[in-house]
Parts: C-alpha cells; structure tokens; sequence
C-alpha cells in the first residue's frame, strides 16, 4: 500500500535555448545568404550551391560585451572532430564556440567535454559529458568564424584544465572540422586569462586517434567576478533505479537556490526540482536530490545557481543511464545522514520486510513510522533523539546516521 510519499514536484518547463539573466552574452540571429551567377555542371559541387543558394541559416553567436581568444584560421588539413584543452589562468565562463568548418558544408554537430585533460581519453567515450547538439549548421566559408548553435555555459576555474571534444555528428555535406598540423602538443593560443593546448583529430565518435591537431576556432568567454559561491563538481550515480543527484559547495555568499532540469535529448529540457541553498557559509556544505522517474537510457542533468539578486548561471551538465536491470544485493538511504524522514532504495522482495535497529541490535520499529511507496519505503523518524541506526530488509542492512 502506498501512503503519505513525498516526490519532488516536476514543473515543466520545456525550452531549447539557454537563456542567462543578465548576461554578458546575448544570443542572437546571424544570416547568410550564397549567391552566384555562373552556371555549374551537374557535379556535386553544383550540387551544394543548389542547396545553400537564397536560403537563409539561423546562428546562435554570442556577441556583446566579454573576451574572445582565437585559434588561428589556418587549415590544412581536416578531421570529423578534434579535441583539445582549455586551461583557466583565472576563473572564467565559457559561453560558446566558433570553429572552421568547410566551405559548403552543412550537418549535425556536438560538443563534449571532461574535467582534465583530453589526453588518454580519446577514445573513452565513458570519460566525457555530452555538452549539447545541434543539427543542420551551415559553414560561413573556409578558414572564417562559423559559430556553432549550442551554448557551452560552462565554468571553469582558476589553474584547472578541461578537456573539450568538438565533432560533426551525421554531416551531409562535410568532412567535419577544418584543422592544422603541428608538431607536437602545446600552447595553440593564449592570453592572461586562458590557454588553448594540444590538438588531436578523432574519427566519429571518439574513433581513430591522428595526433597534432591544432583546433581551428573563437573560444567565446567572460571571466568571472566574485562568484557567489565556490563550487565543486556535480555527480549521478545509481541508487536502484532511481538517479542520486549530489553536489558540494565550498563556500557560499548571497546564494539563493539551486536548479535542476532534466532532458533526454540534451538539447529539449525540463525542470527537475529547485533546492534552497544555504546562503551564506564558509564551510562546505552537501546537497542530494533524486530523481524518482527518469527516462530509460540516457537522462541529461544541468544544474544551475541563482543568487539573491536574481542572477543565474548554469554550473554543470552530466549525463547518467538508467540500467533497467535492478541491482538485488544493493540498498540504499537517502539522505545520509538524515533528519526527520529518510527513504529507503531496495530490490522491491528485500523491502516487503523493512526494521530499524539501534547499534545493539534491537528494534525500535515502534518508535518510528514506515510508509511503503512505489519503488521505496519512507521511515519518519519526526523528533526523536539523534543518533545511529541499522536499516534492516529482507537479508540486506545499512547504517543511518540521524542528525
């Protein structure tokens, strides 16, 4: 029987273009038109001007106020992707990128990144987050700014280096992106904020390796004033088949909440739930959602912070997969430490028997309400005396620590 659960409340809230209040970035609409006046053969060159002639393309370039380090446009050779890093000398925002692409082309595109460098990972797909998608970008022309249609919005601190992994998806007319040979890895461009390094070109996806690659592009960034908080990195793990969400925050000055949206496709989202921050701390300090009904496969979480002010900025984005096989020798409580109410995460066999034990072994069950809710058992511990205590199922146990 299913009684008195909670679930955070899911609020849709479906959009396709991040939008940041008061950002230094506006996206904004960029055309192109190709016309020619001579008469071509039937070829597949004629072939691509037929498809771009008198059309028009909608770009999302950022423009206005912020810093741009460019990446010499200087091709000589190509590749369906190329990975590089991105090393933060201070703490910056990066909010999008341009990148050369071949003349003519159009196709899908995606951007990847990874906490670290690129190195040793080329082809571990496991290893990188899917940042965005978009499809059917039209190149400007060769060896010139094409901006890419997806928003990056992505922090980086200060001394910390980033892996980034651009790639065509499904092109129709492209070879990807336009690179340069170089002879080994180092510094491609860089200025008193960042550095771009390294360089290698990747077949789709993260496929055979060609070394000395050099990214052909605009890094579009601002860098970062005194942020609200100092923020550490933001997890997914499995906790039956439920999604665990946990962040950390170092420190925290005038923050109001967190936000977490949800998307399956990385591109359409949807408002998972909002967390009350602790405002103001000098300590760190944990914060853990679930996601109680995420999608089969791959599920998409962007987490963001909005302070006092009103002022968003979009912290991370990870992606996590629902096995739909349950693990039957896992259990699980949430949170942990707890307070009033925990849930408790088990094979559904395991939690048609639920006690709560002290340290000693004996049940104090009688002391506290259990409430059996599809797919987990809530256990209202309401004000009794803090403390340690054993979650015993079926055949399985867990220590809980009540604050």
């Amino acid at each position: 029987m299913t009684e008195n659960c909670g679930k955070p409340r899911i609020v849709k809230n479906v959009f396709n273009i991040v939008k940041i209040q008061n950002h230094p970035y506006n996206f904004h609409t960029f055309t192109s038109t190709i016309i020619y006046s001579v008469m071509l053969k039937p070829t597949i060159l004629s072939l691509a001007c037929c498809l771009v002639i008198d059309s028009v393309s909608t770009f999302a370039q950022c423009t206005g106020s912020g810093s741009n380090l460019v990446a010499p446009y200087a091709s000589n050779s190509s590749n369906k992707g190329v990975m590089f890093n991105i090393t933060a000398t201070n703490s910056v925002t990066i909010h999008c990128f341009d990148a050369n692409l071949p003349a003519l082309s159009i196709g899908g595109y995606e951007i990847y990144y990874k906490v670290g460098s690129y190195v040793g990972s080329e082809t571990n797909a496991a290893n990188w987050t899917l940042l965005g998608a978009a499809g059917s970008i039209l190149s400007i022309g060769l060896n010139v700014e094409t901006p890419l249609t997806i928003p990056v919005n992505l922090i980086l601190p200060a001394g910390q280096t980033y892996g980034f992994y651009i790639t065509a998806s499904n092109p129709i007319l492209s070879t990807g992106l336009l690179t340069t040979t170089n002879a080994g890895f180092g510094a491609i461009s860089t200025n008193g904020d960042v550095v771009i390094s390294g360089g290698a070109g990747i077949t789709y996806p993260f496929g055979t390796v060609t070394s000395n690659r050099s990214f052909n592009g605009t890094l579009r960034y601002s860098v970062n004033s005194v942020l609200p908080l100092s923020f550490k990195e933001f997890n997914a793990s499995s906790m039956n088949q439920f999604a665990l969400l946990e962040w950390e925050t170092e420190t925290e000055s005038n923050t109001s909440f967190f936000e977490i949206e949800r998307s399956v496709d990385g591109t359409n989202w949807e408002q998972l739930v909002v967390t009350n921050a602790f405002g103001h701390s000098t300590t760190p300090k944990k914060y853990q959602e679930v996601d109680y009904d995420p999608s089969e496969g791959v599920n998409y979480y962007r987490l963001s912070q909005t302070d006092k002010n009103g002022n968003r900025t979009e912290l991370q984005t990870i992606s996590w997969k629902r096995e739909t096989d349950l693990d039957e020798g896992a259990i699980n409580v949430f949170p942990n430490p707890g307070k009033e109410v925990v849930r408790v995460f088990a094979d559904p066999v395991e939690l048609k028997e639920i006690q709560v034990l002290n340290t000693v072994g004996q049940s104090v069950s009688e002391n506290v309400a259990i409430n059996h809710c599809k797919g987990y058992v809530e256990v209202h511990f309401g004000t009794a005396q803090p403390g340690v205590f054993i979650i015993k199922t079926k055949t399985l146990t867990k220590r809980l620590v009540v604050e």
